[in-house]
């Protein structure tokens, strides 16, 4: 049977007398837990890579010195990294204690993706919806980042629920302060969320014009809320292109591809993109032929779901067609929600209670295998292997030993970022390539040596751990060990990384 929700949300086929005596408000915090236990659980499994490593040791900085750093690079992260500062001043930076906060900001976004489509729909539907979120793959990925993205999500997800309570009622204006605010603080978190802006453009202008409101009285408080919000944004928008620069060298690695819009973008697995995208094309069809009042909500969700992917993946695609700053899937996180939505009212329109069951079971079991992947130690990046570097050097090295790091790969995977990431493997050890610390400089980074320009501090030592991520990355600092009389006790090789012992010999 059909059934009605809240101000004639309809459009599902649920049956909603078994939950009528749960508010929506309790619905939610059930959904945001839940989802919130499922993302959590196994985040502290992958080692850190580049980007986490990033977000640490910007973190751990003192003010004085972070705010240094975001006057050369990563401004677009300042607020975040300001937020994961005081986080680890009262969690500490172990793997679980950096990635819980995403974790949360999952729940927290599954959680408003149920009022979000509640506002619209049944209850059926947004729980539909809801947990269609928790498990997509994109979703699963945000917790077990020690990145902004998670964050983001939730914001987009609770501003796109308030847009929705303003386009419904009048309210005072603090609440138009809240949203204008809100949108600024989310591109401030991450800056591709100002593509929210025209999102809510486009559903508020649309939904305004079908119910005869968009007068200029009615568009007027969106118009300047917008306005400002966009005025909030612009510096970071700016300083953000100032900063291109530091990320140049990827460019060749952004180009816009269909497998990283239809695939990677949300899904990350080839079989469930299929899967996804048929949902979302039989979501089209199905509201586009049903016509009755009963839809009306519905038709509502497909059009913000479609806007919300629609919009920002092709600014994102041109923007990398015109400058460095652009394309790359997992920046369109922020939009999984609007993927979830509109499966859901896919899933919602079929007309018995086991085919709703089976599908989502469906979704759930191609999820699964991505799901177990990400939650293993060598995920990430390539097979960053940082942890298992620390553990490894911790084991072998003894208190003032010296160690030196492959400089010759890119930065965001030089294997010193293993010392940073996970300092206590290297408690006691004498860094012979250090020049400048990182907290030193206006840059991420530590400031280098090679051996051989620094030899003299090999007197000191006789025995030196070498970490290597290229064949040849250490050729010169091995050249400079023999040189003064050291030779190879222990070579270990790890899963992207080469941990050798060298011993001063007799």
């Amino acid at each position: 049977m059909v059934v009605t929700g809240r101000a004639g949300r309809t459009g599902s086929h649920i049956d909603e007398s078994s939950t009528a005596r749960w508010s929506d408000a309790r619905v939610a915090v059930v959904i945001g837990a839940a989802s919130g236990v499922i993302a959590t659980t196994g985040s502290w499994i992958p080692s850190f890579w580049g980007d986490e490593a990033a977000s640490i040791m910007s973190a751990r900085r003192d003010w004085a010195s972070l705010w240094a750093l975001l006057g050369t690079v990563d401004a677009v992260h300042g607020l975040y990294y300001a937020l994961l500062h005081v986080w680890i001043d009262l969690a500490g930076t172990s793997p679980f204690a950096v990635r819980v906060p995403s974790g949360i900001a999952v729940g927290a976004a599954s959680a408003g993706l149920y009022l979000l489509v509640r506002r619209r729909s049944t209850r059926g539907t947004a729980v539909i919806a809801a947990a269609v979120f928790a498990v997509l793959p994109r979703a699963t990925f945000l917790a077990t980042e020690a990145r902004s993205l998670a964050l983001a999500t939730a914001a987009a997800v609770w501003l796109t629920l308030l847009l929705l309570r303003l386009l419904d009622a009048p309210t005072r204006r603090g609440w138009w302060w809240v949203y204008a605010l809100g949108l600024a603080l989310a591109a401030h978190l991450f800056l591709y969320v100002a593509l929210l802006i025209p999102v809510h453009a486009v559903v508020a202008s649309l939904e305004l014009r079908r119910s005869g409101r968009l007068r200029g009285i009615r568009i007027r408080p969106f118009l300047l809320a917008w306005a400002g919000a966009a005025l909030l944004i612009a510096p970071i928008g700016v300083v953000a292109v100032m900063q291109r620069d530091q990320i140049a060298f990827r460019r060749p690695h952004r180009t816009v591809t269909a497998k990283g819009v239809l695939i990677d973008q949300w899904f990350m697995f080839e079989a469930l993109a299929l899967v996804a995208w048929a949902f979302i094309v039989v979501s089209v069809a199905v509201v586009a032929h049903r016509r009755e009042d009963a839809w009306h909500g519905n038709r509502q969700l497909l059009l913000l779901g479609g806007a919300w992917i629609v919009v920002p993946t092709a600014a994102l695609a041109m923007v990398a067609a015109a400058v460095s700053l652009g394309y790359t899937p997992r920046y369109l996180a922020f939009c999984a929600p609007a993927a979830a939505i509109m499966i859901a009212i896919a899933l919602a329109a079929l007309p018995r209670r086991w085919m709703r069951a089976v599908s989502i079971a469906a979704i759930a079991g191609l999820a699964v295998p991505v799901y177990l992947d990400q939650r293993t130690p060598y995920w990430k990046n390539g097979g960053t292997d940082w942890q298992t570097v620390a553990e490894v050097v911790s084991q072998r090295a003894r208190p003032g030993d010296g160690v030196v790091f492959d400089e010759s790969v890119r930065p965001s995977r030089r294997p010193r970022l293993a010392m940073h990431a996970y300092p206590h493997g290297f408690d006691g050890l004498v860094d012979l390539g250090l020049v400048r610390p990182y907290d030193e400089t206006g840059g991420l980074w530590d400031v280098t040596a090679p051996l051989a320009e620094v030899g003299h501090r090999l007197e000191a030592v006789d025995r030196v751990v070498v970490v290597s991520r290229s064949a040849d990355g250490v050729d010169a600092d091995v050249a400079a060990l023999r040189q003064e009389g050291f030779g190879l006790a222990e070579r270990v090789v790890l899963e992207s990384d080469v941990v050798m012992v060298y011993e001063r010999e007799p």
